[in-house]
């Protein structure tokens, strides 16, 4: 039975160049930056019966444990390697999530990965900026256009044009692609941190809050490594600055 991502990416591609899908890992962690990966795929891809068979086991990165996440990363960077997709990957830094909140600076992460993307097709595909005057003028037929799909909600500070899709790393071959590319990157970042911060279990907890974290920032207080803003209930007696008025709360996406 085919895999019902490759049948989404592959039905919706019949109707465009291609697909490009965007994730995100890290948005909810106390420590460590937020990391974004973006895939291209050409509609060429699904035309070749061998790939539909490489990609079967392509699902959402956190269905999967750490060894298998790894063997599904190598197979789409040798997808990569051969140019039958292109990835990209970007980052913000626990700098930048303090000062743009976490939305924001996932915005940042992804606009990154999205532009990497790009220049690792030599602009195959490349990101349109959104317009205020896009209501005034004509569009493109669909065939000449991509479709740009970002997991879950479209992203108002994204300033690429795209489409949202709610559980997208479900759904859609090239954002569960995307969604292993940040996820496993990132991963490998925390396991190097851990090897300077033993206590604090990121090799383990990949910076979330499980006990064994929030234990050692009780008895250790916080690395350079966490997030200001994201310990303000869990350790009162550290300081940060204050957020703006008009900040929205960490955990919300801005939407359209």
């Amino acid at each position: 039975m085919p895999n019902p991502r490759w049948t989404h990416d592959r039905k919706l591609s019949k109707e465009c160049l291609g697909i490009v899908g965007v994730d995100e890992a890290g948005r909810g962690c106390l420590a460590g930056p937020v990391l974004a990966g973006a895939v291209i795929i050409p509609t060429a891809f699904f035309r070749e019966t061998r790939n539909r068979k490489a990609t079967a086991e392509i699902n959402d990165s956190k269905q999967f444990d750490e060894p298998k996440r790894e063997d599904l990363y190598r197979l789409v960077m040798e997808l990569a390697e051969e140019k039958k997709i292109f990835t990209g990957i970007g980052r913000a830094s626990v700098e930048e999530i303090e000062k743009q909140n976490i939305v924001g600076a996932t915005c940042m992460a992804m606009k990154r990965a999205m532009y990497d993307a790009s220049e690792s097709s030599v602009k195959l595909w490349k990101p349109n900026e959104k317009s205020t005057h896009t209501l005034f003028q004509p569009r493109l037929e669909n065939k000449n256009r991509w479709a740009v799909l970002v997991d879950g909600k479209p992203m108002k500070k994204l300033p690429y044009e795209h489409s949202g899709l709610v559980k997208g790393d479900t759904k859609s071959l090239a954002i569960a692609m995307a969604s292993m590319l940040a996820k496993v990157t990132r991963d490998r970042y925390m396991r190097k941190l851990h090897k300077k911060f033993p206590e604090f279990g990121f090799d383990s907890n990949k910076g979330y809050g499980a006990q064994v974290h929030l234990k050692a920032l009780h008895n250790h207080g916080p690395t350079e490594h966490h997030r200001p803003r994201f310990l303000r209930n869990i350790l009162p007696t550290h300081h940060t600055e204050s957020a703006n008025s008009d900040e929205v709360e960490q955990s919300q996406l801005s939407l359209f």
